[in-house]
């Protein structure tokens, strides 16, 4: 799911909201390892839905934007430090970030999967018992995988 996140509880996202009108700046953190979302072109700049969506909500602020690239592992802790005022990022919402941060509706839903090559036959989640399998550090793939998947799974985490 490509959600946009904010502050921790809506009075905190009601005074950053005041303070980047007040201001006219907008810190948005987007992750630029994860194309067509975000990712550096090659003129060496962020590019990507993510930041398109930045920079509407920039614009529709009328705010100067500061972009600040994240990854997956510490995304959430910038918008907790209150290093950006909000995140945009493919970022599934569940019960342990509701604690800890806000989450609007999703723009651009999408759906994962769990990918091998085609030798390897799998038909189920049992079938990756066993296995060895590559996640992002701090993504939720891996706590979702955990639920129904057999223990036996063996997980590598990765910064990007």
């Amino acid at each position: 799911m490509m959600a946009v996140s904010l502050g921790t509880v809506p009075v905190q996202a009601q005074a950053a909201l005041e303070t980047i009108l007040k201001n006219k700046v907008i810190k948005i953190a987007v992750p630029t390892d994860y194309p067509p979302y975000g990712f550096v072109g090659i003129d060496l700049k962020p590019q990507g839905l993510d930041i398109a969506m930045a920079e509407l909500i920039a614009e529709k602020l009328g705010a100067k934007l500061e972009m600040v690239p994240v990854t997956s592992a510490n995304r959430i802790p910038y918008v907790q430090t209150k290093q950006v005022d909000l995140v945009i990022s493919t970022l599934g919402k569940n019960p342990e970030r509701e604690k800890v941060i806000d989450f609007t509706h999703a723009y651009a839903p999408f759906f994962q999967a769990v990918y091998a090559p085609k030798s390897l036959a799998i038909k189920s989640f049992d079938d990756l018992g066993g296995k060895t399998i590559a996640v992002a550090k701090g993504a939720m793939e891996e706590q979702e995988l955990m639920k129904v998947g057999p223990a036996s799974m063996d997980f590598k985490r990765y910064e990007d």
